[in-house]
């Protein structure tokens, strides 16, 4: 009798075990699968974030490489007109102003521009001579040959007086001048060493064209021309062709008894 109610006692407990071990193992399963359809969906969510990510970084890249393309473009249109600035530039004769009164035997092109050729006689009125003179577009001022320069003054102002004779045999040719201001050049045989030289101005005449300009004074006897035109006697008026020399016979003023 013992012995049965010990059984019946020992199987309600193992009824009651398994149930309890059933109902404690569907809520394991519960859990496990909503932790997994939550895993799921943050899966899902990362899978769509990375295509719309994807998108977006293609679109910048296409744009990126469209405004590499309108770059290069841009750049290939300014090397285009750079070249065409160029060419202008190259073509373009050399022009530079000056007050020059022309009377009608200057010679002038369609643009009405006087020409001038690599070398002509210039005739310096205070010295009523003409001296060869060389037009040179790459230098700025003008100079002419000065010997024995000697500097005075006369009424308050500083001038000098200076042999303006430039071949050897030629008698000398002595002239005075104002000054209007002082230059440093560069001297070119030795580096860092200046050459303190007086500007002065002149009234000279090419052909038909006269003008009053200004000169450096500098000893020019080793150079074969006594004269250099620079860029400030041209003054865009006046335009170079450097195939030609002496478009201009020497200037012969005319007696004015």
């Amino acid at each position: 009798m013992l012995f049965k109610r010990t059984a019946i006692i020992t199987l309600s407990t193992l009824f009651l075990t398994v149930g309890c071990i059933s109902i404690s193992t569907d809520e394991e399963a519960q859990k496990v699968q909503t932790t997994l359809q939550e895993q799921a969906n943050k899966i899902t969510d990362l899978e769509t974030a990375l295509i719309e990510s994807k998108a977006d970084i293609e679109e910048k890249q296409k744009a990126l490489e469209k405004n590499k393309t309108d770059l290069e473009k841009v750049q290939q249109e300014k090397l285009e007109l750079d070249e065409k600035l160029k060419q202008k530039v190259a073509a373009k004769p050399v022009i530079r102003r000056t007050n020059i009164a022309a009377k009608n035997t200057t010679k002038r092109t369609s643009s009405d521009k006087t020409i001038l050729g690599q070398t002509e006689w210039i005739y310096v009125t205070k010295a009523k001579e003409n001296f060869k003179a060389r037009i040179d577009t790459g230098a700025a001022t003008s100079s002419i040959n000065a010997l024995d320069i000697q500097e005075f003054e006369r009424d308050g102002k500083n001038w000098v007086r200076f042999n303006i004779s430039h071949d050897q045999d030629q008698k000398e040719q002595i002239i005075e001048a104002r000054v209007l201001r002082y230059v440093r050049i560069l001297q070119s045989s030795e580096p860092g060493e200046y050459d303190r030289r007086p500007v002065v101005e002149l009234h000279v005449q090419i052909g038909g064209v006269a003008h009053r300009s200004e000169f450096t004074l500098t000893n020019r006897q080793h150079m074969e021309y006594a004269v250099l035109i620079g860029r400030s006697f041209m003054q865009d008026v006046i335009m170079v062709d450097v195939s030609k020399d002496y478009i201009y016979p020497k200037y012969q003023p005319q007696d004015t008894k």
